[in-house]
């Protein structure tokens, strides 16, 4: 299978979840004045649920690929035995997901006020159709603009180029890593609501491993 890929970094996304959370931030929980008592692994655990974002950078790929359909295959008979050649353009979200974090997770030092934690590693959260997509065949060239099109043939050009898109970043560490530090300072914002610290575990020996 040959493809053709590019992609394209996408920052106003990730710029407007900062942004937005910033704001949230500033004028919403810092005029709140945490007590010490009120500084627990649940009360932090929460102001994440409400407040973070996890989706901190989005990247838009095109995919190229040739499929070969054998004849007996899932795909329309009409394109039984032909070698076609799919095309469009995919977005990827990206971000940590700290919903299997725990209040085991989080460690509380109420004398220098300070709180630890580690930061999970960033993944793809998402992917979806970005534009058209486009496959030739020698009945001409098949088009869908959405992804919801109920035709059996797009969904599978759709899984073969979302799966495709998915491979070509896996590798790109730097992304994946910038994605995590953007998580990193959104929960600093986060911490630093109650008047703490945030120190960060188990961050800097996983990326160098």
């Amino acid at each position: 299978m040959n493809k053709l890929k590019g992609y394209l970094y996408t920052t106003g996304f990730a710029a407007l979840a900062i942004s937005v959370l910033i704001l949230t931030i500033k004028f919403g929980l810092l005029g709140q004045k945490s007590q010490e008592e009120q500084v627990t692994s649940r009360a932090i655990l929460e102001r994440i649920a409400d407040n973070y974002f996890v989706v901190t950078k989005s990247v838009i790929v095109y995919e190229e690929v040739e499929i070969n359909i054998d004849k007996g295959s899932t795909w329309s008979n009409l394109l039984w035995g032909q070698t076609v050649k799919a095309r469009g353009t995919v977005r990827l979200d990206i971000g940590v997901d700290l919903a299997g974090l725990d209040e085991n997770d989080i460690n509380i030092n109420h004398r220098v006020k300070t709180v630890s934690l580690s930061v999970p590693r960033a993944e793809i959260l998402n992917a979806s159709q970005y534009g058209a997509i486009e496959v030739d065949s020698r009945q001409g060239v098949l088009k869908w603009l959405t992804d919801n099109d109920p035709n059996d043939d797009h969904n599978r050009a759709l899984d073969q180029l979302l799966r495709e898109a998915r491979t070509s970043i896996l590798t790109d560490e730097q992304l994946f890593n910038e994605a995590r530090n953007d998580a990193a300072k959104l929960l600093e914002l986060i911490v630093e609501s109650f008047d703490y610290s945030l120190v960060i575990t188990q961050f800097e020996a996983e990326e160098t491993q």
